[in-house]
This record gives structure tokens, sequence and C-alpha cells, in this order.
């Protein structure tokens, strides 16, 4: 699934989202852990949640500590799609270099996609988000070896930090910012080359940095807001919650999402996880999960807190790599990069409470 919580550059970010240092010792590796609800309250019983195990595979992967790139399951393996780099996996333990070169070296330079096994790679931008040439560029791999061109000249629509999710056959794209203004408009494309714009004015407001996810048979557009420094367009935009059944017609599920930044969507055992929830401006070493994407709950792990890791699924477990967060030393703030490896499973039941 694609996804683009953490598509923000190094010091900027969702206004919503600002970091600040924090310093954590994990004395354990292996360990299971409750939940605790947060957000929206529902006032009624919840039915017995699972309780879920993290396990580290490996302190240290063979490729270079990093955020902001996804892991894609393909042909029986996962496939870092690293910024310097293609490494892929049976194991999580051992990572082999492979042939296919990065198409994302930055945040502005591309976004990835996938269907079944072909991964896609949309636009080839140089600048950053002051200055932005865009390239309408169209690439696919489908051995995951090499990149062909699908096009140069697509109407793919020129911004960046839009959501962006594969659901029904399509790709779809929500919002972001093309260097000078905020949108709330929704394209789809059946092959990622040619697009064609749904929605002029979507129900919800402008916005880029939000997360777009297909889950349980709908669309869910998750958070969101504007770059650091700029004008905020809707103060309530981070905790908003949108769905929709054909990308056209939306409607507000909710407000009561806990302020975050930096979680990793995922859908995992029937439920959506955002991993890596960086909550109430600190790097969290946490996921917030939900069952109906409304009402979310807590979910504490032993990783380090960060932020832009990759979260995936894979042999019936969820896989999470990558990621960072800082620490102040001598005044000075510090960013600290992962490339540890990390499986959850779900290992139990649990009854919960009312909430």
């Amino acid at each position: 699934m694609p996804g683009n919580s953490s598509s923000y550059p190094e010091g900027k970010g969702p206004r919503f989202g600002r970091s600040i240092a924090l310093v954590v010792l994990i004395a354990w590796t292996t360990a299971a852990f409750a939940s605790s609800p947060v957000g929206q309250a529902g006032g009624r019983a919840a039915a017995a949640e699972a309780s879920y195990r993290w396990k580290q595979v490996t302190p240290k992967a063979t490729f270079p500590e990093a955020y902001n790139y996804p892991v894609h399951v393909a042909r029986g393996r996962m496939w870092a799609l690293h910024a310097e780099g293609t490494w892929s996996s049976t194991d999580g333990r051992q990572w082999r270099k492979e042939a296919l070169p990065s198409a994302r070296r930055n945040v502005y330079e591309s976004q990835y996609a996938f269907s079944g096994d072909a991964v896609y790679a949309f636009g080839m931008n140089e600048g950053n988000y002051l200055d932005m040439r865009f390239r309408p560029t169209i690439r696919r791999s489908k051995d995951l070896r090499r990149w062909e061109v699908l096009s140069e000249r697509s109407n793919l629509p020129p911004r960046i930090f839009y959501g962006l999710a594969f659901f029904g056959g399509k790709f779809w794209l929500t919002g972001g910012y093309d260097g000078k203004r905020y949108h709330n408009d929704v394209w789809s494309s059946p092959d990622g080359v040619h697009w064609r714009r749904v929605a002029e004015k979507a129900e919800w407001p402008p916005r880029s940095g939000s997360m777009l996810v297909a889950f349980r048979g709908r669309l869910w557009l998750i958070g969101g807001g504007v770059i650091d420094g700029d004008k905020v367009i809707d103060p309530r935009s981070q905790h908003q919650i949108w769905t929709s059944v054909d990308g056209i017609a939306w409607r507000k599920a909710g407000e009561g999402l806990p302020q975050h930044s930096g979680g990793t969507p995922v859908v995992f055992d029937g439920q959506l996880w955002l991993v890596g929830a960086n909550r109430d401006g600190r790097f969290g070493r946490a996921s917030l999960v939900t069952r109906d994407g409304i009402h979310w709950r807590e979910e504490a792990a032993p990783w380090t807190p960060r932020g832009g890791a990759a979260a995936w699924v894979f042999d019936g477990k969820l896989w999470m790599t990558g990621g960072k967060y800082s620490i102040t030393e001598n005044g000075q703030i510090r960013f600290i990069y992962s490339n540890d490896v990390w499986t959850m499973e779900k290992v139990a039941g649990r009854a919960s409470g009312r909430r």
C-alpha cells in the first residue's frame, strides 16, 4: 500500500507535526503490551482485543540507516525500496542488494505505488518545496530488476505531498501542494499514466501530508495539514478522518484522531495501524490502531521512538524497519536513523473495557 504520512523533508513537516527531542533507553527486545484507548470515545463496550508481541529480527540490516522509504512484498520476498538502492530478503535477517536502482532519492523526486507485484514511480521531479520543477514521468518495474518508462508526458497532477492509494483497480490521488497552493481535488487512473479528475473540490478542506488508505472496502483520508510556517487552512484537519466508497462523495467519519504525525499506515489483522505514530509533537514508540476508522487505541512497542518507518505485512506478521528520532546534545538537535528490523505477531485474546 502506498503511503505518504512521513513524506516531509528534514526539518519540515505538517504544521501539527513538529518534533521535540526525546531520549528513551530500551532495556528489552521482545515483549507483549496492552493497549489503551485514545482519541474519540465511542461510549460502548469494546470487543475483546488481541494481544501482540514485537520481536527484533536483526539490530542492523544490510541497507543503510534511513527513513521515508517503503518495503514492497512481491515474488515471495520483501523489497526495501531505499533511497540508495533496493535490497530484498525472505527472512528479514539477510538482505541482498538488487539491481533495481532507486527512483526516489528524496521526498520530492517521486512517489511509489504498488499494484500486484509491480512497483510504480510517479514523477521525476527536481528541486524542493520552495522551487519545484515537475516532470510527469511514469515508471514501472514488473520484475523488480529494471525500470521501464511508461510515459514522459502523462497528465499526472504537478504536486507533492499528496495522498496516494490503489483501490478498486485504480490508483487514487488526493490533495497535495503544487508549490503555490494546497488542493482538495481527487484524481484516479487505471494505469498510472492517464489521470482523470473525479472531484474538483472534495468536501474536505485543502491539505497536504494526509494519508490515503484502502480499508474495509472504502478509501480513508486521514489527517493532513500545511507545511511548517504556512498559514493554517483548517486547524482541525490533523484530527479529521474522511471516507468514500467512490472517491467522489466524501463524508466526515470523525474528528477524534489523536494529534500525530509520522505514522505509517498498514492493514494487519483486520485493523488499520499507524506504525511509529508521532504523538503530540514527540517521536513515539507506539502505533495507533483502529477497527472502524473512527475509534482509535494505542499499542505500545519496545523499539526506539521513530517516525518515517517502513511497515508492511509478510508471512502473517507485521514488519517494521527504518525511521528516525532526535536527541539533544549540547543544546543541538541530532537525528538518529535506524535500520533494525522487527516483527509483530498476534499471540492471544484479551478482554477490554468500555471506551
